[in-house]
């Protein structure tokens, strides 16, 4: 491909920050009231600790599963009609179903908030459609890739912090309100710095790269496979931490801080991960870098099922978070270098929505892994490493790490 003007050099990277901003602002206000949906449904009347309990395990689940079963049609819709549009489409309406919780007289009303987020719930995906396009790819989508899964990570980590900030000074109801204000923050970024590239600008590929999009088969089911599994087993481990605490010492009065701590410690982590791994693919093979990080991760997994100390798993998470944490970012990298142009975000929909069903479902699944104990969970991680190894090895070798 020929070098990039420096107009397009200076607009795809201007399109990859505006991407990672509106990327960290929706997932940080999403973030907001989370963790609060079970005192919030006790709020509005359902009385019985458990019963929330269940109503909040739902109304959490539901938005990340129906972003994941949508994320196909967003961008594909996004590449008919401009990433620009539909990404102020998607953040204006999941900044506006946030005010329907805000003044939710019921948990039924919380449910249509929530279905409402995951109907228009294709920022992930827009996000990186958006930050890597025909001038950026190669080593430049790379990179853009790694900012945007490194401003995920660290709302998801910030998100409940700030909102339980909110939620402790001005009631729960202030989170949504503060959740849809950084939605619409995001759409405005977008509207006013967002450089809509448009089917018709984009760079058209030569004859010889095109060849490159022919994809071998399996390629993109092992992709898939690839990124639902790493998703997976990088949320799997959050629903036992505090009984994983309490076994290794933590006062019952500590727990949610040690919690939260470890949380934040890890999400760090793997936001740095992210962005490393993104620079790194810029100049090493996005496959090796990927394998090399299935192969650290197993034995990180397996060290979280020994450790005897708070401050030994808070090490060994720490680890975890950067040997694990850009995995998403090699396999979207692996993935940018061979999707063609025209469905760039049909292409990055599907691997997003398996990568939302993978976290959607891990929590729950993991759940059960541990009522027989709760190292297994560390246990079931370290196989799916194990064949994670294995699909790197025989599926996604070859021409694709090449492009």
């Amino acid at each position: 491909m020929e070098p990039l003007a420096e107009a397009d050099r200076s607009r795809a990277a201007r399109n990859a920050n505006v991407a990672a901003v509106m990327t960290f602002a929706a997932f940080l206000g999403l973030g907001f009231a989370l963790p609060f949906l079970p005192l919030f449904v006790q709020e509005l009347g359902v009385a019985d600790p458990k019963d929330a309990a269940q109503w909040a395990g739902v109304l959490i689940g539901v938005g990340p599963l129906l972003a994941g079963l949508l994320a196909p049609f967003w961008g594909g819709l996004a590449d008919r009609h401009g990433y620009k549009r539909i990404a102020l489409l998607a953040l204006t309406a999941i900044g506006l179903a946030q005010v329907v919780a805000s003044v939710a007289r019921s948990p039924m009303h919380v449910m249509v908030s929530r279905i409402l987020s995951g109907l228009f719930g294709g920022v992930g995906p827009l996000g990186l459609a958006m930050a890597s396009g025909s001038s950026q790819k190669g080593g430049g989508a790379s990179k853009a890739i790694g900012k945007i899964q490194a401003a995920q990570i660290l709302a998801a980590g910030f998100g409940p912090l700030l909102g339980g900030t909110l939620a402790s000074y001005l009631g729960i109801r202030a989170a949504f309100w503060g959740a849809s204000v950084s939605c619409l923050f995001a759409a405005l970024v977008v509207g006013f710095f967002y450089s809509e590239e448009g089917p018709a600008s984009r760079v058209p590929l030569p004859a010889a790269a095109s060849s490159a999009f022919v994809q071998p088969r399996g390629f993109f089911a092992a992709l898939v496979f690839v990124v639902f599994f790493v998703n997976f087993a990088s949320r799997s481990f959050t629903p036992i931490l505090p009984a994983q605490l309490g076994f290794l010492g933590v006062a019952p009065s500590s727990l949610a801080m040690s919690t939260g701590i470890l949380i934040s410690a890890y999400s760090i982590a793997a936001a740095v991960s992210s962005f490393g791994f993104g620079r790194l693919a810029a100049a090493i093979d996005p496959v090796r870098l990927i394998g090399l990080s299935f192969f650290l991760s197993l034995f990180a997994a397996i060290s979280m099922a020994y450790v005897s100390t708070f401050a030994a798993f808070l090490g060994v998470a720490l680890v975890y978070g950067i040997v694990s944490g850009g995995g998403l970012t090699l396999g979207y990298s692996i993935g940018s270098r061979r999707f063609p142009e025209a469905s760039r975000g049909a292409s990055f929909g599907k691997l997003s929505g398996a990568a939302l069903i993978g976290g959607a479902i891990a929590p729950a699944l993991a759940a059960f892994v541990a009522r027989s104990a709760l190292e297994d969970v560390y246990w079931m991680n370290a196989l799916i490493y194990v064949l994670l190894i294995g699909v790197a090895v025989w599926f996604l070798r070859g021409p694709a790490s090449r492009a």
